[in-house]
């Protein structure tokens, strides 16, 4: 048991540590797609890091109470690096897809202005395609929103697993109270039935010992009271 905690600890430090080192490359890195790249790899890796939370949150519940309260403590340090970890990948992915609408927004009005200048025209053309523009920023920013309120709910998902996780070590621990106090119950309903043996034994001991000495008494008055009385002078 103790090995396999172990090994659930060193496999989340390193799943930690990987999706660190990706978070730092995608703040650092000033190519887009390898910032896409890094974010993602960090996604996966804090995905795998919280699996094994998990695994040490069930493993937790069959250890005996001594040793399950450290490991709890780290369990719950675990977890609070976790949400860390979540909130700078949402931080570097809404960065990135501002940017990244910035960046076209700025590209598509560069190219339209160009064409206006150029052909007189094709304003209105322009002004359909700067439309066009502005409402896909708007839907771009939509779905930002929506994938950090996604990845809000993942962590509050994550969160709900963790409160049951301690719903049921605190179950199995109701569990084992209540398992110790039934063989406590038994242990005592043992004796009861041995005392109630041994005084059962006892009465019938000691009801044999009086009709031995009632015998005995009877058998020896029985001869002095036959006995004829001895003649008066």
């Amino acid at each position: 048991m103790r090995a396999s905690l172990e090994e659930y600890e060193d496999e989340y430090r390193a799943h930690s540590s990987e999706a660190a080192a990706h978070l730092e490359t995608a703040r650092a890195t000033a190519d887009r797609d390898d910032r896409q790249q890094a974010a993602a790899a960090a996604s996966r890796s804090i995905d795998a890091a919280r699996e094994v939370v998990s695994m040490l949150e069930m493993e937790a519940g069959a250890l005996p109470k001594t040793e399950r309260a450290p490991l709890s403590s780290r369990i719950r340090a675990y977890r609070s690096e976790l949400t860390d970890l979540s909130r700078r990948l949402r931080e570097a992915t809404r960065a990135d897809a501002r940017q990244a609408a910035a960046v076209a927004s700025d590209c598509i009005r560069e190219e339209l202005f160009s064409a206006a200048s150029g052909d007189g025209g094709g304003r209105d053309e322009s002004e359909r395609m700067l439309a066009n523009s502005d409402r896909l920023a708007s839907s771009t920013n939509r779905l930002r929103e929506a994938h950090a309120a996604t990845l809000d709910m993942e962590e509050r998902g994550a969160a709900i697993m963790g409160d049951l996780a301690r719903q049921r070590e605190t179950l199995m621990r109701t569990r084992g109270t209540l398992g110790a106090a039934r063989e406590g119950l038994e242990a005592s309903r043992r004796v009861l039935r041995q005392m109630g043996r041994r005084a059962a034994t006892n009465k019938a001991v000691l009801r044999g010992i009086f009709a031995v000495v009632l015998l005995m008494f009877l058998w020896i008055a029985w001869p002095s009271a036959e006995a004829p009385s001895p003649p008066v002078g």
